[in-house]
Formats: C-alpha cells, structure tokens, sequence
C-alpha cells in the first residue's frame, strides 16, 4: 500500500463539501466539521450569492440599486467561505472555495448546490439548519423535489443549537433501519463516523398507522411488521458488528412503536434520540413508496426540521 492510499484509508471521507452562509447555522456545521478533517481530507467550501430579483418583487429594484444588492449578496458570500476558511485553519487538510453567483449562473440556491455537488462529487455533504430560517430554505415547506436532489450523496445536517463539544467522532449513534437497502447503504456510510469506543443503538419504528383501522386484519399487520423489524435490526447489528470488528462497539437493539394516531415516524425517531442522547441519528433514504413509508423522501425532509441532533442522511446508491 501507498504511502498516499494508507492516508486515504485512514480518514472517514476523503473530499467533504461544505455549504455555508453568514448564519448561526453555517457556524455550528463548521464546528462539526473539525471533527471530520484530516491531513488526507479535500474540504470543497461553497456559498451561493443569491439573485436579488428572486428576493424582492419584480421591479422595486433597478439600475444603481440593484446592482448595489448584487454586490452586497456577493461580498457576503465571499465572507462566509473566508470565515470558514479561517475557523478551519490548521486543520491540515486541503481546502477549495467555491462561490456561486445566481446572477451569471441562474436557477435557484437548490439546484446551483446540487450542480456544484454533482461536478466536485464529493463522498460527504455538511449543512448547517435553522429549523425556521435556514441556509437551505427548502425544509420549511413542502419541496420534496429540490431535497431529492440533493440527497444523491451523503449529507450530514447539523442543527443551529448543536454545540460540538469535543473533536472526536461522535460515541452514541442512533441507527434507523427499515432492512432495506437503502438502510443498509446508511449503515456503511455512518458506521464511518462513529468514534473507536462507543455505543451504536438500532431501532426499527412499527408504524402502527399502517395497521390501523384495517379490522380483523389489525392485529395481524402489526403483527408482521414486527417480525419483519426483529430481522431488519439483527441484520442491522450484524452489520455493525462487522464494521466494529477492530474497535470497541456496543450495539443494541430496539423495536419502538409509534404510540398514537397524531404521531408518526419522524416524530418517533427524534423522541428515541432524545431519551437516549444520541450524538448522532443515521437514516437511510430511497424514493421508493411503499409500507415502510418512514424512509420515503417526506420523512426525511420531516427529520431534518425535527430533528436537534446532527442528522446523516445516506442514499441507497452510496452503498
């Protein structure tokens, strides 16, 4: 082996982009990110100068005015990756900057990252949210679409409120599983960022909505959906076990179960990462619908605004 691929081997990712802005919320995603890099990391920092005529109504702004708030938009960008670049520094890894300027390039802050994602293609997208006002404002509303979008890589979501703490990987990792393949891709790509001593929890949520008001067949649909949650979290253990072979793991298991008809899967996650304290939630995503709807793209976008704990959001084809 080289000397450059045992480097390469030795680092969770080896080319992490970071989207940021001037808020809290790129801050907090920076502070997470220390943890991550490495001598053999290539960091992509990326900021988006916005158009100003898709911020205000079509012509409140024109000539001189206009062109001031392009450069506003513009200079903010610009100090947002010098910021980022700066609370990175000495962190021995090789860093790129990227800034986009939707004037020249057009489209939207959505599909101007996705772009930028698909040309650099990087093995781990880190986000910093607000759950209210964020640097990508899609998970306010219903926009499945432009979240699909991104999710066709790996993206770790980190929360306004998280406070790192410490520079290690994180110690207590909460699993989601369906047993599907998607979940099994998750557990590959997280099982990276979980620290040499710890504890992995994986649960499986019997929806029991899906039973729900289906009479003498009630009963038995729960019934199946809980066997099927016993096999997807062994298999899920199994796998894990298998990752932390070299390392001292501790994983449990566990079946939860939504508790009434105003809960749901997402709300059940995030209720199981707060009892526990996990430092870290997993979920694997697919566009697929079907029974165990949990995993589809309207739950993971539900997730990521519950959600007060760092969020890795894996597709199936990072598998």
């Amino acid at each position: 082996m080289t000397q450059q691929s045992a480097t390469n081997a030795s680092v969770p990712f080896a080319k992490i982009m970071v989207a940021v802005d001037s808020t809290p919320a790129s801050a907090a995603a920076i502070g997470y990110l220390r943890r991550l890099l490495h001598p053999g990391t290539t960091l992509c920092i990326v900021s988006v100068a916005e158009n100003p005529r898709t911020l205000v109504p079509l012509g409140a702004w024109v000539g001189s005015r206009l062109e001031a708030a392009r450069e506003e938009l513009r200079r903010d960008a610009g100090e947002a990756i010098e910021a980022a670049r700066s609370a990175l520094d000495g962190c021995g890894s090789q860093l790129e900057t990227q800034l986009i300027d939707l004037c020249k390039e057009g489209g939207d802050l959505v599909h101007a990252l996705a772009e930028a994602m698909s040309q650099w293609s990087p093995d781990l997208v880190v986000l910093g949210t607000r759950h209210h006002r964020a640097l990508l404002r899609w998970v306010e509303g219903e926009v499945s679409a432009p979240l699909a979008r991104l999710l066709q890589w790996p993206v770790l979501i980190v929360p306004v409120g998280h406070e790192a703490g410490s520079d290690a990987l994180p110690s207590r990792v909460l699993f989601a599983t369906d047993g599907s393949a998607a979940s099994v891709a998750a557990l590959r790509v997280g099982a990276r960022l979980v620290g040499p001593r710890a504890d992995c929890r994986v649960i499986y949520v019997v929806d029991r909505l899906l039973a729900s008001g289906t009479g003498p067949f009630e009963r038995q649909l729960e019934t199946v959906l809980t066997e099927s949650g016993h096999i997807a979290v062994k298999a899920a253990a199994d796998e894990l076990a298998a990752h932390g072979q070299q390392k001292e793991w501790v994983v449990e298991t566990a079946l939860i179960k939504t508790r009434n008809t105003y809960d749901d899967v997402p709300h059940t996650i995030d209720r199981e990462a707060r009892h526990w304290k996990a430092q870290l939630v997993v979920l694997g995503t697919h566009g697929r619908r079907g029974l165990t709807r949990w995993l589809l793209g309207s739950v993971a976008e539900r997730e990521v605004r519950l959600s007060a704990v760092p969020l890795l959001l894996v597709p199936e084809s990072a598998g």
